[in-house]
C-alpha cells in the first residue's frame, strides 16, 4: 500500500459525472472499441450504472446537463454533430426514478437551471425525486450551461455572466420558500379514522417577490425527507464562488494543479464563513480522470489512445461549446491572456491565471484537445493512483471527487477493481452504506435537512412563528 505525507484519516467522497450523450468532458472517445456511451438511450445502459456504482458505494451519480449546444458565431460546427458533441442528449432527470429503484442506496445529483426553470416547477420536481428516493437526491444548480444556444432555444437574450448568478441567488430564495415554508415537519397524519390526511394549521401559504421570481401559495408536495435536495453547485468565477459559498453545500471545483485546488478550497471556506456559515460547512471535490492498469506502462499506453482520438478541429469546437470563445479565429502565438467570456467563465481562467509569461492560444487548444474541460487525471497503477489521490486529498483539503470517465463502464470497473479495495485497505473509504440520506452521507448522520446557519432555514417561518 503507498504511503502519503500525512496521517489524515479523512475519508475520500466519491461520484460519478455522467451525462446522457455520448462524449463526457469535452473529449471525443466515443469510438473507442471499449466505450458504449453510444448507449445512452437505452435504459438497460443506466440501471447498470448505477448498480455498478452502488456494488463499489459510490456516493452518489452526478448527471449533468444543458439546453444549449455548441455554436462559433452563430453556426454549428458540423463536427459537433459529426462526433456529437454534447447533441444528442436526453433529460437526465427522467433517468433517476428507474436508476434509483434498481440501486436503492446510491445518491443522485441532478442538473437543473436557474435560467430556465420555474422555481414552483423545479421545487415539485425535486421534491417528487426525493420522496421517490427517500432522501437521496441532489440538485446540481447551474445558472445555464451553453449559455447563448441554450437562451435562443428558449427565445430569450443571454443574460451577463455576473447577473446570472443573482438570477440563482433569487431562484434558491423562491426555492427555498416553497420547500422548506410550506408544509411543517409532522403536517401528515394520514389518520383514516378522522378524516384527517393533513392538518390545515400547519399547511402554510407562502408568499414571496424577488428581483427576478415570485411565488404565492402552497407547495402541492408535502415535506419530503430532505425537504431542498443536497445542493451542489460548480465554478470558480469571482459571481460562482459567491454563490457558492453563500448556498451551496458541495462544490465542484477546477484544479488545474495542487496549488491552485488548495487555493480554491480555502478561499470557498473563508467566504462560506464570512457568509455566517460555520467552517466546512460545504464540501469540496474536484474532477479526476482515472487510466488505471496492473503496471504504469500499461495504463500510459492506454491513455495515449485516448488522447489520440482528439482532434484539433474537435477541440476548438469543443472549447466553443463550454466558453463560446472561438480559438480557430485567433494565431496560434497569440497570447491567451487578453480573451474574455460571458459563458464558461472557469474554463477561460483555468488558463489566464497559469504561472509564468502564460499560455499562447495553441497551448489552450492542446491543453483542450488533451484534457478538455476535464479536471485532474491520474495515469498509472493502481498504488500509483491512489497514491495520488490520498496526496491530493491530504495536501489540498479537498473532500473527493467526481470520476470523470474516458470510457464506460471501462472506466468506472477499472477504479472500482483496482482503486476501491486499496482505498478501503487503508480506511479512507466506506465498505457498506450506513447513511439513509444523501446529505447524511456528505455530512453525517442526523442532518437530513438544511442547517440552521444555512439562508434555506430562514424559510421555515412556521419554526419560529
Amino acid at each position: 500500500m503507498p504511503s502519503t505525507s500525512s496521517d489524515s484519516t479523512k475519508q475520500v467522497k466519491l461520484g460519478l459525472f455522467e451525462t446522457p450523450v455520448l462524449n463526457v468532458g469535452g473529449m471525443t472517445t466515443w469510438t473507442h472499441p471499449e466505450n458504449q456511451t453510444h448507449h445512452y438511450a437505452d435504459l438497460s445502459y443506466w440501471v447498470e450504472t448505477a448498480q455498478r456504482l452502488q456494488d463499489a458505494t459510490f456516493d452518489f451519480c452526478f448527471l449533468a446537463d444543458s439546453y444549449g449546444h455548441g455554436e462559433i458565431g452563430g453556426v454549428r460546427p458540423d463536427v459537433n454533430a459529426r462526433e456529437a458533441m454534447e447533441l444528442p442528449r436526453l433529460d437526465p432527470m427522467l433517468l433517476v426514478p428507474a436508476m434509483a429503484h434498481a440501486a436503492q442506496r446510491l445518491g443522485f445529483v441532478v442538473t437543473a437551471s436557474t435560467m430556465f426553470e420555474p422555481p414552483f416547477a423545479n421545487a415539485r420536481r425535486f421534491s417528487t425525486l426525493d420522496h421517490l428516493t427517500r432522501g437521496r437526491v441532489g440538485w446540481n444548480v447551474v445558472t445555464s450551461s451553453f449559455a447563448e444556444s441554450a437562451s435562443a432555444n428558449f427565445g430569450r437574450p443571454m443574460v451577463p455572466h455576473d447577473e446570472r448568478y443573482a438570477v440563482a441567488e433569487d431562484h434558491l430564495l423562491t426555492t427555498y420558500a416553497v420547500l422548506e415554508g410550506s408544509w411543517e415537519d409532522d403536517a401528515v397524519l394520514a389518520d383514516k379514522a378522522s378524516r384527517t390526511y393533513a392538518d390545515p394549521a400547519k399547511v402554510h401559504r407562502v408568499t414571496r417577490t424577488g428581483p427576478y421570481f415570485s411565488v404565492d401559495g402552497y407547495s402541492n408536495t408535502a415535506a419530503s425527507p430532505q425537504r431542498t435536495p443536497v445542493l451542489f453547485q460548480a465554478g470558480t468565477s469571482k459571481a460562482g464562488l459567491g454563490v457558492g459559498a453563500r448556498h451551496a453545500e458541495c462544490v465542484f471545483l477546477q484544479g488545474s494543479t495542487k496549488a491552485r485546488l488548495a487555493e480554491h478550497v480555502a478561499t470557498l471556506d473563508r467566504l462560506a464563513v464570512e457568509a455566517g456559515r460555520a467552517p466546512g460547512s460545504v464540501k469540496t471535490m474536484v474532477g479526476l480522470s482515472v487510466v488505471v492498469a496492473p503496471t504504469r506502462e500499461e495504463a500510459e499506453r492506454r491513455y495515449a489512445e485516448y488522447l489520440a482520438l482528439n482532434t484539433r478541429e474537435s477541440a476548438i469546437a469543443s472549447y466553443a461549446l463550454f466558453t463560446g470563445v472561438d480559438l480557430g479565429a485567433y494565431d496560434p502565438d497569440a497570447p491567451f491572456s487578453g480573451i474574455r467570456t460571458e459563458m464558461g467563465q472557469s474554463q477561460v481562467e483555468r488558463h489566464a491565471r497559469a504561472e509564468g509569461p502564460g499560455p499562447t492560444v495553441g497551448d489552450v487548444i492542446e491543453a483542450h484537445r488533451t484534457r478538455g474541460s476535464r479536471g485532474m487525471v491520474a495515469v498509472g497503477s493502481p498504488d500509483d493512483v491512489v497514491e495520488h489521490v490520498l496526496d491530493l486529498v491530504d495536501s489540498t483539503g479537498v473532500d473527493g471527487f467526481l470520476l470523470e470517465p474516458f470510457v464506460q463502464p471501462g472506466s468506472v470497473v477499472d477504479v472500482a477493481e483496482h482503486v476501491v479495495p486499496r482505498l478501503r485497505a487503508a480506511g479512507r473509504f466506506r465498505t457498506e452504506y450506513t447513511e439513509d440520506t444523501l446529505r447524511e452521507r456528505m455530512f453525517g448522520a442526523g442532518r437530513r435537512h438544511l442547517p440552521a446557519d444555512h439562508p434555506g432555514a430562514a424559510a421555515r417561518t412556521w419554526a419560529t412563528a
